[in-house]
């Protein structure tokens, strides 16, 4: 075991491209840290080490999320902070070491806890490694406010701009987790820090644990799973490889909400219109191509201005501040757009990077055009459906387009254009791995049994469906309605957004022919229009060829329709919206293979 060990940690030394992820823990040891007021263990240091070791560490391990490509590093918050633990390979060795350091206690609480210093050295043991396809982590734990000299002359301003930095500079690929164990009214600090990180599109949660051992163990295995989770969205799925991110710098989301009238150089590429070229899909051009070229939105736009930095980033995309623009070409004409482009450089093989970039939009474009469609349909039913009440929301995808940039230093630049939603609104339904709205997380896939019940329910699905005006649906039309949806039908009913926004997603698979889901439904809803106005739609597809990943790297096909249906409830919307569908019963199946779950 310590010969693999140090073998692992030589490898990762040498190696940093091999680095799947870069933990780094600031854990408080000043004086308070003696109390011995934390149930189950001799005093507050001690449990922390405790639970590094079994409920973060040890979870990872166990779970086959962490293996020797996993760093880990432990710095102490002190007087005179330490790296007590240096970018070592996550194995039980490893925490072995870490136990031994609670059970021979080997650190001591003492003095003060200033947070600045032990922060400067987290972001230089973050920094060192600038691969953009390892995901990062930061843990700070405190039991107080910091015990800087300058607190109170700008050094809280210090310290939340210091992690500010970090997430500018890592953003979704960052997990911050702040732990504050004690008083509630001391940890004003951390939450700021964690706002900060927010605010540059990390992931970030404060995280306040009562004083139990089991608590503060379920935050550290909280945090172990929302690094799991970074690293499986920058997983491709065809080649199980973490992708590379574009190494850009972010924009506060703060600033780029404010209202502007014009921009300048310094925050925006500037293109006059002969460089700017504007196309849209129509899918039944008679020229057989799906895109065709059209005049920029504003009718007196000579200009475009694209942001420098993202102010909004998701698994898949940058989104960047956009504007069309008068002929001074700084004044501001027309509603906000929003610019997005793939967040992770694509690499296909034997294509450039312009193709693969213009390949992406383009696909995210006629992915989200179809999904406008569906909700036309998806609209289109409810009016006709005399128990649904005219005040429950419509479904409409932002209609969207794609600009080609010739810039001449980065060449041709291709991203796709929308209207901007207001971000503080942003609200996600459901995504494209089985997550619904409310759960704390999305259930996990990973262990064949689990996908197998997933896949062993969409069987179901397909066999379920009766076609309306069979004698089976007319015999039993309102009890089987009642039962199916835990409530009576009979009368018009109002039915919620989120009542809405399931349906639609459950409606999408039949309305194709069981061919399509669109799911990951997220936007923001418009209630003065009683609309859920969406963007960045994922389909999962099937198709009787065997492609994949017909709509982009996130389209699951089967396996990401067998999610959905693994957790999700029907409504008695549900049952309206699937009436006149043909059932499947005598569809031929075949059995699931393992092979299939990978």
């Amino acid at each position: 075991m310590l010969e693999d060990h140090i073998q692992a940690r030589e490898k990762i030394q040498k190696d940093l491209p091999s680095w799947t992820s870069n933990t780094v823990m600031v854990v408080d040891t000043s004086g308070s840290m003696r109390e011995s007021d934390l149930w189950g263990t001799r005093n507050r240091l001690d449990a922390v080490f405790v639970s590094i070791a079994l409920d973060y560490l040890a979870h990872r391990l166990e779970s086959g999320h962490a293996c020797v490509t996993d760093v880990l590093s432990v710095v102490t918050l002190g007087e005179q902070p330490k790296i007590v633990i240096e970018e070592e390979p996550c194995t039980w060795r490893l925490y072995n070491k870490i136990v031994d350091i609670y059970r021979k206690q080997l650190i001591q609480p003492k003095g003060h806890g200033p947070f600045l210093p032990a922060l400067s050295i987290a972001e230089q043991l973050l920094s060192r490694n600038m691969n953009t396809s390892c995901a990062n982590a930061l843990l700070f734990l405190s039991d107080g406010r910091p015990s800087d000299p300058s607190v109170g002359q700008g050094g809280i301003d210090d310290i939340v701009d210091k992690v500010g930095s970090l997430a500018s500079n890592f953003g979704r690929r960052l997990t911050f987790t702040a732990i504050g164990m004690g008083d509630y009214n001391e940890f004003d600090v951390l939450e700021k820090m964690v706002a900060s990180a927010k605010d540059y599109q990390a992931i970030a949660m404060f995280c306040l644990p009562s004083m139990t051992s089991s608590s503060l163990g379920s935050m550290f295995t909280s945090a172990a799973s929302s690094l799991t989770t970074t690293q499986t969205e920058m997983t491709d799925l065809a080649t199980l490889k973490q992708c590379q991110v574009r190494n850009v710098k972010r924009e506060s989301r703060t600033k780029a909400r404010e209202a502007i009238t014009s921009v300048s150089e310094d925050e925006f590429f500037i293109y006059p219109y002969n460089c700017v070229l504007r196309t849209i899909w129509e899918e039944d051009s008679e020229s057989g191509k799906d895109f065709r070229e059209t005049c920029l939105q504003h009718p007196d736009a000579e200009y475009i201005a694209f942001s420098k930095c993202p102010f909004g980033e998701g698994a898949e995309r940058f989104a960047y501040r956009f504007y069309e623009l008068a002929a001074d070409g700084t004044t501001i004409l027309g509603k906000p757009l929003v610019a997005k482009e793939s967040r992770l450089i694509l690499e296909d093989a034997g294509r450039n990077e312009e193709w693969s970039r213009k390949n992406f939009v383009r696909t995210f474009c006629r992915t989200q055009q179809l999904a406008r469609r569906l909700a036309d349909r998806f609209n289109d039913k409810l009016d006709l459906t005399h128990r649904v009440d005219e005040r429950t929301p419509r479904i409409a995808f932002l209609d969207c387009s794609v600009y080609r940039l010739d810039d001449k230093t980065m060449g041709m630049q291709s991203v796709l254009v929308e209207d901007r939603l207001d971000e503080s609104k942003w609200h996600k339904w459901n995504a494209n791995n089985g997550y619904v709205e409310g759960m704390e997380r999305a259930p996990d896939f990973d262990h064949h049994a689990a996908m197998r019940a997933a896949f062993t329910k969409l069987e179901t699905e397909d066999l379920g469906l009766i076609e309306e005006g069979s004698e089976d649906d007319e015999s039993d039309d309102e009890g089987s309605e009642s039962e199916h949806a835990g409530t009576n039908i009979h009368f018009v009913k109002v039915f919620t957004a989120s009542e809405v926004a399931q349906a639609f997603s459950h409606f999408t698979y039949w309305a194709t022919g069981r061919k399509r889901l669109v799911c990951d439904l997220q936007g923001v809803y418009d209630e003065k229009d009683n609309v859920l106005r969406l963007s960045d739609p994922v389909i999962h597809h099937t198709s009787s060829s065997g492609r994949k990943h017909v709509h982009g790297r996130t389209d699951r096909g089967r396996k990401g329709k067998a999610m959905f249906f693994e957790t999700h409830k029907c409504s008695a919307l549900c049952r309206l919206m699937l009436r006149g569908f043909k059932h499947a019963h005598h569809r031929q199946h075949t059995s699931i293979k393992p092979s299939t779950l990978k």
